[in-house]
């Protein structure tokens, strides 16, 4: 069975950058969050580090950077996000929620911040709920990389067997970051399933252009072959 695309992974890359835009401004006197515009100060580098031993799937030291970055700063939104994300990932539901909810009301049109808590819905199977903060993310006018969203749209599009919605919500992130790897290889898998062997082929390519392979790729090299 094929490996489905990681909606948190792609979250993660988004905090990272929340993050890192966050500590290379130093605009002073704004009290509400906008990306690029937050004082740098030490709570952005604990969700930095939160986000990282997340990704490494080192969840109790994860765990520990996530509320050292609320005890420095507990009206940061990006450390309630990254401490949302952490319960999620132990699979505490409610406290993760709590938090996210708290980021949304200290930062209400922060597009990272909704492309967080829209993963944490599809994992919740509130598809409708999650693609209400999707679209609100992919559609804000401060969000440089809408494809990031678009991606995790897809991939919930796909968690509830909506194929044509997930693979035009690919291709517009692929038409935005022609070379976004975590859209590139699941586009590969439809255009297979589909019966498109040469675009399959073509986003295979394309994924190996930016990424090394792994075993589901391998998997729909071989499915292509076997079927040209």
């Amino acid at each position: 069975m094929p490996r489905r695309p990681a909606l948190l992974i792609v979250a993660l890359l988004a905090l990272g950058a929340a993050a890192c835009q966050s500590s290379g401004s130093r605009t002073q006197g704004s009290e509400n969050f906008v990306p690029g515009t937050r004082p740098a100060g030490p709570a952005d580098v604990y969700v930095q580090l939160s986000a990282a031993y997340l990704q490494d799937g080192q969840i109790g030291v994860a765990l520990t950077k996530a509320q050292q970055a609320v005890d420095k700063d507990p009206r940061h939104p990006q450390a309630r996000t990254v401490l949302g994300m952490v319960y999620q990932r132990m699979g505490d539901a409610a406290r993760a929620e709590s938090e996210f909810q708290e980021a949304l009301r200290l930062a209400p049109t922060d597009f990272y911040v909704q492309n967080a808590y829209g993963v944490f819905l599809c994992s919740q199977r509130r598809y409708d709920e999650a693609s209400s903060q999707f679209d609100a993310a992919m559609r804000s006018p401060l969000n440089e990389s809408p494809w990031v969203a678009m991606t995790n749209a897809a991939v919930c599009a796909q968690q509830r067997s909506d194929r044509a919605g997930a693979e035009s919500l690919y291709r517009d992130a692929l038409q935005r970051n022609p070379s976004f790897e975590p859209a590139l290889l699941p586009m590969a898998r439809l255009s297979l399933d589909g019966g498109d062997i040469a675009g399959a082929r073509n986003y295979l390519q394309r994924y190996l252009g930016v990424a090394q392979h792994n075993a589901e790729s391998l998997a729909i090299a071989a499915e292509v072959e076997q079927r040209a």
